[in-house]
């Protein structure tokens, strides 16, 4: 992700809550052993392409889905 925007220290991702359809806003920061994320949690899918689940959703089911 952060290959295409090398001059960012924090990508946001604006999507919709693959559980309850909600909004969500993903904070994405590089850290020494990957990407922190904060506000959700980012899957990818078979496609290869990624959605969301909103904190409260992850915090009930982190599982896929």
């Amino acid at each position: 992700m952060f290959d295409s925007s090398p001059d960012q220290s924090t990508i946001v991702i604006e999507d919709i809550c693959s559980n309850c359809k909600k909004d969500v806003s993903i904070q994405i920061t590089p850290t020494s052993g990957g990407f922190g994320l904060l506000g959700g949690a980012l899957f990818e899918n078979a496609a290869g392409g990624y959605y969301a689940k909103c904190a409260v959703c992850y915090g009930h089911n982190p599982k896929e889905g």
